[in-house]
């Protein structure tokens, strides 16, 4: 599609019909980390927007921290969940993900634990 000549009705339906491919996308994606996460113990992926400073994230993460998506501001940002980090692993992950994002390390990948 060019983007240029396309007019701004065309582009409106193009982007709802992302948003329901994006809806139904991580609608699967939570149904197979149930499954997953039970067995492993973990709370789930999330997904940082650095230019907005939204995550998205499983809904698990946050059920499994004893809160309830009432208590999520929304948008998220991204300190939701850092600033309840445990003091001995805040450096360490943020170390990790300043390593990543700096092309240091190929994935962002970190053990920590998180007030509930």
């Amino acid at each position: 599609m060019d983007r240029n000549s396309a007019s701004a009705e065309v582009l409106l339906a193009r982007i709802q019909e992302l948003e329901v491919l994006n809806r139904a996308l991580l609608e699967e994606k939570e149904q197979e980390t149930r499954l997953e996460y039970a067995w492993s113990g973990n709370l789930g992926h999330w997904y940082w927007n650095v230019k907005t400073n939204a995550v998205t994230f499983n809904p698990l993460k946050v059920t499994a921290l004893g809160y309830t998506m009432d208590e999520v501001p929304a948008p998220v940002p991204f300190q939701f969940f850092t600033d309840r980090l445990h003091p001995e692993n805040y450096e360490p992950t943020m170390r990790a993900m300043r390593d990543h994002l700096e092309g240091k390390s190929p994935i962002y990948e970190v053990e920590y634990r998180i007030r509930a």
